[in-house]
């Protein structure tokens, strides 16, 4: 018995409390990701699960040294925010390209509208900013924005704010719940009449798989209009490091082998080929030609997973110091008491997207694959809310039952539902949207995957949905990761 309470309560167990520390979040995280796979009415919060359990296990007193739970959180908060930046990054500035435009102002009115309610509920309740700003980040899913709002915060007092946690702890399933509600109201109130209005095609996310499968089916009509040659279409990864970076303009691909590459897809996103095009190490390209032409590709580009499959360590590692640098540098505002950082979440984001955005023109390989990149977030997304929520889970009950914690999850619900309304009727009217690409974008500016799930659902014979999503999360969740800093920076 002695040698079970020496283990979980921490305070003689071997190796000076290691083995303590790693077993109990080790215990949070399995826990919590095991609790994450279920559903209640159709509904799943994940990884969030891993946050209350981790709170639990705080109220009964079983948690972590002070100081290594603040390098854990901090370390995890970094892992995340990263590998979000590599993903998003090389979508990052195409998204607001043409119609892409006018779907990203949708979500800036939506992350704007969001700090506003944020803001005026503090004004009229006179919560604490902490208090209102993890609120904010809970009711619209938003992960990355809490740990910029504990960054920030601990970076200007030197300590932290626990109810920022527990505010995005109380705020949070009602924000999955609350976005989901809220597509349904917008359904019922501007869609009643079973019509769906969109823009022309080009003012909106452009389609570029169908685009690109009727310009493959022109190429290959045209091939076969001018010989007998059986012309294919083949998708090849790029695994030749010597082709990062380089202009599809100048490799002369169709008048060397005879081949057309018409689509690239990255990062999970199907991109256009022009000669403008700059390829990078892991796409993965539409090849057309015929069957020895693409044979001849295949030697070119690579083709090669097993390459691929190597693990790309030192731009990411390199990466993060260039990140920690840059979220470490002050920078003096009039009127501010202090320097404003980046922190520890605004750094490495804006190095990770801007590395993976321009690393090929400057030859720099960022690849990771899909599941290298998803373990990566997985991991560190999992270890920071284990770490929140050991961290803040012994004032959780106490902060509810005695403090009027619960009003909390009414202010969580009014800055879900509130923006997402106002910017359903914008969009349905002003944007002329169709109900698919609307809530996708609604579901994108949340930072929201459960929403997204529930978007799908809704018209499974298109992708619309996912389209707007992708559009518009990468500026959503770097607008997110501000906000959440600067209430906390300009208003604490």
């Amino acid at each position: 018995m002695q040698f079970w309470n020496t283990l979980f309560d921490g305070t003689q167990a071997w190796s000076g409390g290691v083995a303590h520390s790693i077993l109990v979040l080790a215990l949070v995280i399995a826990l919590g990701k095991t609790l994450g796979k279920g559903k209640i009415a159709g509904v799943s919060l994940g990884v969030t699960w891993v946050l209350f359990v981790g709170i639990v296990f705080s109220h009964f007193g079983m948690t972590l040294n002070g100081d290594l739970l603040h390098f854990m959180k901090e370390f995890g908060l970094i892992l995340f925010v990263y590998s979000i930046g590599l993903q998003v990054g090389p979508g990052f500035f195409s998204s607001f390209k043409a119609g892409g435009l006018k779907l990203n102002f949708l979500a800036f009115l939506v992350c704007f509208f969001g700090a506003a309610t944020t803001i005026l509920l503090h004004c009229l309740t006179s919560t604490e900013v902490t208090t209102m700003t993890g609120i904010m980040s809970g009711a619209v899913t938003n992960t990355p924005g809490l740990g910029a709002a504990q960054t920030a915060y601990s970076d200007m007092f030197g300590q932290n704010a626990p109810d920022i946690a527990l505010g995005y702890a109380v705020a949070y399933p009602l924000g999955v719940v609350g976005a989901i509600l809220s597509f349904i109201f917008i359904k019922q109130m501007f869609y009643r009449n079973g019509t769906v209005i969109s823009a022309p095609r080009k003012a909106e996310v452009i389609d570029i798989k169908a685009e690109e499968s009727a310009a493959e089916k022109a190429i290959i009509r045209e091939h076969a209009e001018a010989a007998d040659t059986k012309f294919i279409s083949r998708r090849i990864p790029i695994s030749k490091k010597s082709l990062n970076g380089k202009r599809l303009g100048e490799l002369n691909f169709e008048q060397v082998l005879g081949a057309s590459i018409t689509r690239i897809r990255r990062s999970g996103l199907d991109l256009r080929a022009s000669e403008n095009f700059r390829l990078q190490y892991g796409d993965l390209v539409t090849v057309v030609g015929s069957k020895e032409s693409v044979a001849g590709m295949e030697k070119v580009l690579g083709n090669s997973l097993k390459r691929l499959d190597e693990p790309n360590l030192i731009p990411i590692f390199f990466g993060i110091a260039l990140g920690v640098i840059l979220g470490s540098i002050p920078v003096a505002f009039p009127g501010m008491p202090q320097p404003v950082k980046l922190g520890l979440a605004g750094g490495p984001l804006i190095v990770s997207i801007l590395m993976s955005h321009f690393g090929p023109k400057m030859n720099v390989i960022t690849y990771a694959t899909a599941s290298a990149n998803l373990m990566l977030r997985e991991v560190g997304i999992s270890i920071f809310l284990a770490c929140v929520g050991l961290e803040a889970g012994s004032g959780f009950v106490d902060t509810i039952v005695n403090k009027g914690g619960y009003i909390w999850i009414a202010y969580g619900a009014v800055i879900t539902l509130v923006p997402l309304m106002l910017c359903g009727l914008i969009g349905r009217y002003a944007m002329k949207l169709n109900y698919s690409t609307l809530i996708g974008v609604l579901s994108g500016s949340s930072t929201n995957p459960p929403a997204l799930a529930y978007a799908n659902e809704q018209d499974k014979s298109s992708d619309e949905s996912s389209i707007g999503y992708a559009t518009v999360y990468p500026l959503s969740m770097f607008l997110r990761v501000l906000i959440a800093q600067m209430l906390i920076l300009f208003l604490c």
